[in-house]
Parts: structure tokens; sequence; C-alpha cells
């Protein structure tokens, strides 16, 4: 059975059998219409109403009619450094998730937007909602060239802001080594950050003699991985992370790490509830 195969059947028994679902996930308006106000009975929290509850002093929630399509976005940023990683590819993973969030977005019978893209537009999709195509599109993303290939989010919000007409759920699958402006796409849209890291990668150990490669360039050159240089990495890992994380916090996005020695689904749970 080929990789791709094996991740859509894997995505798909895992979304079916679990209770993951956007819509139930996500849901915070712009699927809804408003209904009436009622007596809180350890419902959702987003659907208190705060100030109908300060008017009466006790606690009161929204009720809505769920009967409109959420517009779902799914976007891989790609780069090089996706083609990474020691128990497996972060590409592979990346696709893993694809699968998982496509799926469960055409279970609730929402409107997907699948979009692949480095510095341009790589693959874009019209609204896809039937699973054959997101089992191509699984392919696609496992095939996909990352060499010399770079991210970048200020391009990636002018296309994605060219593209969605109305408020939407915008998934973004990254591993974030970059910089990032996200408060464009934030401003309209729920975001969500999936972070993807390898364990290797924050935690390397000493190595002499190292021939690497700068997958963003081809330059080939040999390194001496000594605790010195290795100390100062990580500290300009957690730096960037810790930048990463404010940035995130300041634009309201919900963010989490998956690493690709982790199973996924219950890390996207955990990102979509927050």
């Amino acid at each position: 059975m080929n990789r791709a195969k094996e991740i859509f059947i894997k995505a798909k028994k895992n979304v079916f059998n679990s209770n993951f679902g956007l819509y139930e996930s996500l849901i915070k308006g712009d699927g809804l219409d408003f209904r009436e106000i009622k007596e809180y009975e350890n419902e959702d929290l987003r659907r208190i109403n705060y100030k109908a509850s300060a008017k009466s002093g006790e606690l009161k929630a929204n009720v809505f009619n769920e009967t409109k399509q959420m517009n779902v976005v799914v976007v891989l940023a790609l780069s090089s450094s996706l083609k990474f990683g020691s128990s497996r590819l972060k590409l592979d993973l990346a696709a893993e998730i694809f699968a998982l969030l496509s799926l469960a977005t055409t279970m609730g019978k929402n409107l997907l937007f699948p979009v692949v893209f480095s510095n341009k537009p790589e693959l874009f999709y019209e609204p896809v909602s039937d699973e054959n195509e997101i089992y191509e599109i699984t392919k696609d993303i496992l095939n996909l060239n990352t060499f010399k290939k770079e991210i970048d989010f200020k391009k990636l919000s002018e296309f994605l802001n060219s593209v969605i007409k109305r408020k939407a759920a915008v998934f973004l699958i990254s591993d974030f080594l970059e910089e990032i402006d996200l408060s464009e796409i934030s401003y309209q849209n729920d975001v969500y950050a999936v972070v993807l890291r390898d364990f290797f990668e924050e935690n390397l150990t000493t190595l002499n003699d190292v021939d690497l490669i700068n997958p963003f360039n081809g330059d080939k050159f040999e390194a001496n991985l000594d605790e010195i240089s290795i100390k100062r990495y990580k500290k300009l890992l957690k730096i960037h992370d810790e930048k990463l994380k404010e940035h995130f916090l300041q634009n309201k996005v919900s963010f989490g790490k998956i690493y690709t020695n982790d199973e996924p689904l219950s890390k996207l749970i955990q990102i979509a509830r927050r």
C-alpha cells in the first residue's frame, strides 16, 4: 500500500472513530444563526452571554440554529525545512494533519479550501467536498518538491485575503521557523497554527565532521556540532519560539506543537478547542 493511501485510511478511521469534528470544535459564530438566550447549562463556554448574565445575575447562554456552512481553509506553508525528520519527515506529518482536518471539515458538511503556499501559490483548489479529492491532494502533498522552497507569510496573507470572501477558520500547517506576521489573516478570521517540529531539531547532540546541505540554496558544507554551537543554537531557537508564542497570543491565534513522533489527532483537538 502506498504511503498516501496509508495516511488517508488512518485519518479517515480516526475522524470517524473519535469525537473530533470541526463543526463541534470550532464554531464561534460564523456558522450560526442566533435564536434566543436561555439559562446556561454547562455548555460551551464560548456561548455564554456575559451582558445578559450581568443583567440577570445568573449565567445566560446564546442558543443558535447551526445551519450555515463554514469556510475552512487548510494551508500548508511549504518550505525546504519540512523535508527533515528523525522518526518521520515533517512533510509526512503535514500530509496526515491535512487529511485529518480535511475529512473532519467535509464530515461536518462545511466548505474546504486546500492551499499549498511557499512564496507563491503551489497548489490551490476550489471548494472540495469529495473524499477522493482529499486523497489525491494528500498524495500531491507527499510528492511536493521542497528543494529551495521558502515560505513568505506576507505574500501568503495577501493571497488568503484575496481569496477568502467571508470569515473562515484558517489552519496554518508549518514548522514556523521563519519570521511571521499573521495579523492581517487573524483580523477577520479564526486562525489555528499547527506547529510541526522534530524532537531532534530541538534537542541536538554533539556530532563531528557532519556533511550538511542547505536545503534553501543547495550549498554543501562540513560542520562540527560541539557543545558550544549546540548551546547557542538552542538559545536562538528558544528566543524565536518565545517571540512566536507572543505573536500568536497578541493576534488571538490558537496554536500548538505537534512532533513527528506524535499521534496528531489528540494534539489537533487541543488546538481546535482552545
